[in-house]
């Protein structure tokens, strides 16, 4: 009896024995999951992580409101933040920062089109940030003059001045709320732009359908008027035919006239030759 307790006693030590290699293994397999998470985002500290989440969230607000003043600021603000972090020695951090909000821009490149709707400003503004350098390369200078004076100015005057992160939701609203003037000017102009590009669409259609329904006018008068001359030409060398039938059956009868009134001449003449004995 007490043989068999061992054993079982054994058993289980086994069992147990496996059972802690199988949640280690577990365990190991989770913890490199998570290592892998954490490497794609590297360098990326909670502050930067939130900015991140933060400005996307008020710039998806934009896109599905179509603001484009709202689009503006919060493309500049990220533009900005990122010459920010390099401006403060955290070149890596801004690039990470600078992957982050490129994979974002990419992702949701034809809503922001969308919005853009030819306002050139959100275009250029898209193009810089998917331009932003963010390899292991770049230089601080090179990140440094990736970001524009003229893109600053779009930031909002607290990202403007250099904070290098927007921890909250309400601090990035109120990043929105104070836009500066060159913002609502950069929207007016491209408001005014896009009313005057429709305007120029729309007169030039007007003109392509007033010169294509003038052209097909001319086309049919031209038309008509080929047809005529044609109906024209095509009467006189009838009446040319008629005239040449009619002149060459005349010549022809006055031919065969004369040609009656000479053999009649002829016999005449043979009849009178022999009457005086002649022939």
């Amino acid at each position: 009896m007490k043989k068999v307790f061992m054993a079982i006693a054994a058993c289980s030590l086994l069992l147990a024995s496996c059972g802690n290699k199988t949640d280690n293994a577990a365990s190991t397999t989770e913890t490199n999951d998570s290592v892998a998470a954490i490497d794609s985002v590297a360098n990326l500290t909670p502050a930067s992580q939130k900015t991140v989440d933060n400005l996307t969230a008020e710039l998806e607000k934009a896109v599905q409101s179509k603001d484009q003043k709202a689009t503006i600021v919060t493309l500049a603000n990220m533009q900005t933040i990122y010459k920010n972090l390099v401006t403060s020695n955290k070149l890596e951090e801004a690039e990470s920062y600078g992957s982050a909000i490129k994979a974002f821009i990419n992702k949701n490149a034809e809503a922001l089109k969308s919005v853009a709707n030819g306002n050139a400003t959100i275009g250029s503004l898209i193009l810089g940030i998917q331009n932003l350098p963010t390899t292991a390369s770049t230089t601080a200078d090179e990140a440094k003059a990736a970001v524009a004076s003229d893109v600053v100015a779009l930031a909002s005057p607290t990202v403007a001045n250099g904070v290098t992160a927007i921890e909250t939701a309400e601090a990035a609203a109120e990043a929105i709320k104070n836009a500066p003037a060159a913002v609502k000017n950069a929207a007016e102009n491209a408001a005014v732009t896009a009313v005057n590009n429709a305007k120029t669409t729309a007169e030039t259609a007007a003109n392509n359908a007033k010169t294509a329904a003038e052209n097909k006018v001319t086309s049919e008068v031209n038309k008509a008027a080929t047809k005529a001359n044609n109906a024209v030409t095509t009467a006189q060398q009838k009446a040319n035919e008629s005239v040449t039938k009619a002149q060459n059956k005349a010549a022809e009868k006055v031919t065969n006239a004369q040609n009656k009134a000479n053999a009649a001449v002829n016999d005449a003449a043979n009849k009178a030759l022999k009457g005086i004995g002649l022939q």
